[in-house]
């Protein structure tokens, strides 16, 4: 009995030492899952909670790429303000180039991670009649990103066909989750019928930011120095493509405002059919999804200037 209980001991901890390995199809499920873009954070103590108006302005944002998209393009951009600039002087309105930051990939499982540096001069609160100012740090991200989906669907030409052969698959409604971005294709509807399928594809804004029409125009209102966006450009998400079995059906997609997806409430929906249906037996195929958009990520520190004297 003892040698019996002895032996299976042994056998666990073989296997559990064994080293897990994911197949290929899992490592791209892990990397393209999360809803995450950009992230931004202020480096510990720069700029401190408490500072004197004698000291330097000093202001580190670490940016980490939380996403499977790479960003870093030009107008993809970090901006400071929430100050009054006659306080704070020296900050730049144009903001600061976003560097190039790879998304996460199956291999490192984690996206790039890099620092943008703000400098600036705080003016003598004493010559104000003050010795104490709370002040907001608005740090905003504006830049451009992209979501791929790629759910498992179900083809069949003959969905309601009394044959009693078998099939691989039957047409169901599929929910994809995540997709390392911070938009994300939630679910598909797969509507069959005799030589066609339609698919009804759900979005999500799941990141918690703004998601703004794809382009320069858009993203450089992003800026918190402008006018800001306007109504018809918030909330929209582009379709750049719907591929089925190697066929892009994108021009069978409707519901959109020239190629985008108006978003209500952070949800949005659309329609696009696939025709080229061949033979007669049912398969399983991914639907590529390709979505395109500008996304803002913000966030707030607070931060006590004193007077020295």
């Amino acid at each position: 009995m003892k040698k019996s209980v002895l032996l299976v001991l042994i056998l666990l901890l073989i296997a559990a030492c064994q080293p897990t390995t994911q197949t290929k199809e899992q490592q791209q499920i892990s990397f393209r899952s999360g809803s995450e873009g950009l992230r931004i954070s202020f480096m510990e103590n720069l700029p401190p909670p408490r500072l004197f108006d004698n000291e330097d302005f000093n202001a580190v944002i670490q940016i980490e790429n939380r996403g499977a998209a790479d960003v870093g393009a030009p107008g993809d951009k970090i901006y400071l303000s929430g100050f009054d600039p006659s306080i704070i002087a020296g900050v730049s309105t144009f903001g600061m180039q976003i560097p190039p930051l790879r998304g996460k990939d199956p291999v490192t499982q984690q996206g790039d991670v890099d620092t943008v540096f703000f400098k600036g001069m705080v003016a003598l609160l004493k010559d104000r009649g003050i010795t104490q100012l709370p002040i907001k740090l608005l740090t905003t991200a504006c830049y451009s990103y992209e979501t791929l989906a790629s759910p498992q669907v179900c083809i069949d030409p003959t969905p309601f066909s009394p044959s009693l052969k078998q099939k691989v698959c039957t047409a169901q409604n599929v929910a994809s989750g995540t997709q390392g971005a911070p938009v994300a294709v939630t679910s598909v509807e797969v509507l069959p019928s005799p030589g066609s399928t339609k698919f009804k594809i759900h979005v999500s804004n799941v990141g918690g930011g703004r998601v703004f029409r794809y382009g320069m125009s858009a993203l450089s209102k992003c800026s918190p120095f402008t006018e800001g966006l306007s109504f018809n450009e918030l909330d929209y998400v582009e379709v750049q493509d719907v591929i089925v079995s190697g066929v892009s059906i994108k021009n069978t997609c409707r519901a959109m405002d020239q190629n985008n997806v108006p978003l209500r409430g952070g949800q949005g929906v659309f329609y696009c059919e696939f025709n080229r249906l061949r033979g007669s037996s049912a398969y399983l195929t991914p639907l590529i999804i390709k979505l395109r958009y500008g996304y803002e990520t913000s966030l707030l520190k607070n931060v006590d200037i004193f007077s020295s004297s």
